[in-house]
């Protein structure tokens, strides 16, 4: 007998491969149509690539993630006030000549408008410049945004006019960390994406971590929708291997995994993209360094930070009374610092802040360091929205795809990818 065939079948309506946010959001708009649904993670444990660990009263995302208010099936999908978002303040500051500097949002904090016009971060042209890209970016609808002539975004930055300083101080720790590349290489579609969520809404985190996201969607599932543990070696037509040998036969089959994954799964590297890597620690102090609840960038200086921010200060509930939580996030083009070697990744980093805060960086305690190989999916110049049909990347018929590697590689993306998907089998039905 072959090594799969099966001796008994369980059938199934809908099959979800993967209960990150694409494959929770798909299951709950097919649940809350009637559908039945199954979801099949691989895991213990529910959200992807969004995960949080409590560590001695500490709440500790994987990588510095954030969630930004506008993004449109964020508002459709997800309960603001139930997520108790903490909300960073608008803007950045930036190291400048050995200070930090605010570059505020003038929009919504216009008392601050004078402060960052006469800081010394780029030229009060280039000031004027991000408030041009910003009502172009905020011009139109998403989809008028998806069509534009496309490039890389540190050529689309060039073309506007942004001074090689402005460029290097502001754009590559900012939009560097967004997406997790400070060449700047991704698709200006991209770029304008991004700066229209900044410009329109919050950025926040919720109280209890990011991992409250899809534990949000999880628990709006129908009872029964989750099998942990379960992980899928094959598919086969309308069949679905599971490495325990068991088979499953499925209506409708949705892969809902990262991009390497899903490429195996159905059989096609097309659908595979590279991946953007991240560095983040975290540090515990007796007081917080840094009492502005905003991003804080490396600006002109050299060394292994990207950026860094005092979470706590946002979000208290992410550390105990009585103490700090600074999260620090590695730049990506650093080679200096071997990053398999913690203590000297720690004492890379430790040396850089003790410029920012002074002696008191030496008394932190090191919470925990995170590498994150497969963090972001890299889309660079490819469509900002790719097909959800499986055979459009070379894969079989009748399967289905989601996850942000298939939109902008987001939690917007994830989460609209799995809606779009739910929505054409729902309309394919009907």
């Amino acid at each position: 007998m072959d090594q799969y065939e099966p001796t008994d079948i369980e059938s199934l309506d809908i099959v979800i491969i993967g209960a990150g946010l694409a494959g929770l959001s798909c299951g709950v708009v097919l649940g809350e149509a009637g559908r039945h649904v199954t979801i099949l993670e691989a895991t213990d444990r529910i959200g992807g690539r969004l995960r949080s660990d409590v560590v001695d009263g500490f709440t500790l995302d994987h990588g510095f993630q954030v969630l930004l208010t506008a993004y449109p099936a964020c508002q459709r999908m997800l309960d603001y006030d139930a997520l108790r978002l903490r909300r960073f303040e608008p803007g950045a500051l930036i190291r400048h000549g050995g200070r930090f500097h605010p570059l505020s949002d003038p929009w919504r904090r216009p008392m601050q408008s004078i402060a960052t016009a006469m800081n010394p971060v780029g030229s009060i042209l280039d000031k004027l410049r991000i408030a041009k890209v910003r009502t172009q970016a905020c011009s139109g609808t998403l989809e008028d945004l998806y069509q534009r002539n496309d490039q890389p975004t540190i050529d689309y930055l060039r073309q506007a006019g942004f001074s090689e300083s402005m460029i290097d101080q502001f754009f590559r720790p900012f939009i560097g960390g967004v997406f997790l590349d400070e060449s700047l290489s991704e698709s200006s579609r991209l770029f304008e994406f991004v700066f229209r969520m900044f410009s329109s809404g919050d950025v926040a985190v919720p109280a209890d971590g990011m991992a409250a996201i899809p534990r949000q969607l999880a628990d709006r599932l129908p009872r029964g929708s989750m099998r942990a543990n379960t992980s899928v070696t094959q598919i086969d037509g309308n069949l679905i291997r599971l490495s325990d040998r068991t088979t499953i036969r499925a209506n409708q089959i949705i892969v809902a995994t990262e991009s390497t994954a899903a490429a195996r799964l159905i059989g096609s590297d097309q659908i595979d993209t590279p991946w953007n890597h991240t560095t983040n620690l975290y540090y515990a102090a007796d007081q917080s360094p840094e009492k502005r609840r905003m991003l804080m960038l490396r600006g002109d200086e050299t060394g292994p930070i990207q950026t860094a921010t005092v979470i706590s200060d946002v979000a208290k509930e992410y550390s105990p009374a009585g103490k700090s939580l600074i999260s620090i996030s590695l730049g990506t083009s650093d080679t200096d610092v071997d990053r398999t070697d913690l203590d000297a990744v720690d004492a890379a980093v430790r040396s850089q802040l003790r410029g920012w805060f002074g002696s008191e960086v030496d008394r932190w305690q090191r919470i925990a360091v995170y590498q994150v190989p497969y963090a972001l999916p890299n889309r660079q110049l490819d469509p900002v929205v790719r097909s959800v049909q499986a055979t459009d990347y070379g894969g079989p018929d009748g399967i289905w795809v989601c996850g942000d590697h298939c939109e902008t590689p987001s939690i917007q993306g994830a989460i609209h990818s799995g809606i779009r998907v739910a929505e054409s089998i729902l309309e394919n039905r009907s």
